[in-house]
């Protein structure tokens, strides 16, 4: 019987995959929903929330090849998988604030 070795990363890779899912799904749905809005005016904002969630889904993108990926660096799997999550908090904070940004504008707006 042969030992089987675990990737180091392996333990992460399911749980990010589903997040990161989940979260790229809801981030295009949401472009969907507000790039097909009828507007009156574009204004500043507009353009902040449209580059602010393409870049977040850039990044949600880049995370998940970076967690699917098997050809990383086997000596520095701990600062491979850091930067990985590193990509995925930011790709999840700009799109919070996007939509937040849009929420709020939305608001004022009525």
């Amino acid at each position: 019987m042969e030992n089987e070795t675990v990737e180091p990363i392996q333990n992460y890779r399911q749980p990010m995959v589903t997040a990161i899912g989940i979260i790229l799904g809801f981030v295009l749905g949401f472009i969907g929903k507000w790039a097909t809005e009828p507007v009156d005016k574009t204004v500043l904002s507009d353009y902040i929330v449209a580059v602010g969630l393409i870049i977040s889904v850039i990044l949600l993108l880049i995370a998940l090849y970076r967690i699917l990926n098997n050809n990383y660096p086997s000596q520095k799997v701990s600062e491979y998988y850091k930067k990985t999550l590193m990509l995925f908090i930011v790709g999840i904070s700009v799109a919070f604030f996007g939509i937040i940004i849009s929420i709020f504008q939305t608001i004022l707006s009525n």
